[in-house]
């Protein structure tokens, strides 16, 4: 795992560093850090989004298939790659976006887990000077941020650090983590941990925007029947997982945590605002409905056409709509017609 996020963590660090350097701002740079990857992630959320209707909107003929041929997995999957074919659907569309977040997600976490390594750029035998200086102190190195530990360790007691060297210390106290009157190297605590600190209020807002991304989405997307069912169960599971999490870590990966459901929020009514589930699938509905009854007066129509031809004893250019009677005394005209011979409709 350390070695998928430090690999998916390179060029997402040399963004972060980019943008410390501009603003001088932990914070800051986070916030910004956020809104750019949002952005770039942006025609992927699109794309699932098109591929999520799209599957909404075949879902019922899918359901179809599998009952009828629910004891013969053969035909089923034959049936179904029949009908994405004809609807121009890759069942496989809706994931690649989701696939793709995963690496991101693990670089971004690598980033701000790691502020000596991508923010201060400190070199593998400084870190590792450095933690070894922390381990002799009993500073924790365990953990998902030990970086930000050593960080707290070298703001507190710099002098404990001098074997690594002057320009390392300079370095590392000239990272401003202060945001908001908040140090993000900080971990919220509750009273039985350890004393009150407002730093609480992090793990409370990331959970609380959480639970608001999960209700736009839901407000936002067509009737789902059991995976509606699921998607809501997880509209309460995943804000109570956001608050857990960030008790555990650094307040800067709450602060992230939270800048990335505000901007799902935005980015989700954005998508609304252009491509709105509910809005495509009723007109994708009523454009079928309305393709469906043109098809069958088109088929009305021939067929009155096909009947007045053959009534008249002219030829019938599309004996589809004949009966099985009428298509042999056609075929029996065009034989006569053909070689020159009198028909007589006995």
């Amino acid at each position: 795992m350390n070695f998928i996020m430090t690999v998916c963590g390179y060029p997402f660090g040399w963004l972060m560093y980019g943008l410390y350097h501009l603003v001088s701002n932990y914070g800051v740079a986070l916030v910004l850090f956020t809104l750019v990857v949002k952005v770039l992630l942006f025609p992927l959320g699109l794309k699932q989004q098109k591929s999520t209707i799209k599957m909404q909107m075949i879902q019922p003929k899918v359901q179809e298939i599998q009952a009828k041929y629910k004891n013969n997995q053969a035909k089923m999957n034959e049936e179904l790659q029949a009908l994405y074919s004809k609807e121009n659907y890759n069942p496989m569309s809706g994931c690649g976006p989701t696939l793709i977040q995963f690496p991101v997600i693990f670089g971004l976490l690598d980033v701000v887990y790691k502020p000596l390594t991508h923010l201060l750029r400190l070199s593998s035998e400084n870190i590792s000077a450095l933690s070894a200086v922390a381990t002799d102190l009993g500073v924790s190195m365990t953990g998902y941020a030990p970086q930000i530990n050593i960080y707290q360790s070298v703001m507190q007691n710099p002098a404990a650090y001098s074997s690594v060297g002057a320009d390392v210390i300079q370095k590392i106290q000239s990272l401003n983590m202060n945001f908001l009157g908040l140090d993000l190297s900080g971990t919220p605590n509750l009273p039985w941990q350890g004393g009150w600190n407002w730093l609480v209020l992090i793990p409370v807002l990331s959970a609380a925007t959480a639970l608001l991304s999960s209700i736009i989405s839901m407000k936002n997307s067509p009737n789902m029947g059991q995976a509606g069912a699921s998607m809501k169960l997880m509209m309460y599971i995943m804000p109570l997982m956001s608050l857990w999490f960030t008790f555990l870590v650094p307040v800067g990966v709450g602060i992230y945590w939270t800048l990335s459901n505000v901007f799902s929020c935005i980015q989700m009514v954005i998508l609304n605002k252009i491509y709105n589930p509910k809005e495509v699938v009723e007109r994708m509905k009523a454009e079928e409905k309305e393709r469906a009854e043109r098809d069958r007066q088109e088929r009305i129509e021939a067929k009155k056409r096909a009947k007045e031809a053959l009534k008249n004893g002219e030829r019938v250019e599309d004996t589809t709509y004949l009966s099985d009677k009428e298509k042999i005394k056609e075929a029996r005209r065009r034989y006569a017609e053909k070689y020159g011979d009198e028909y007589v409709d006995d």
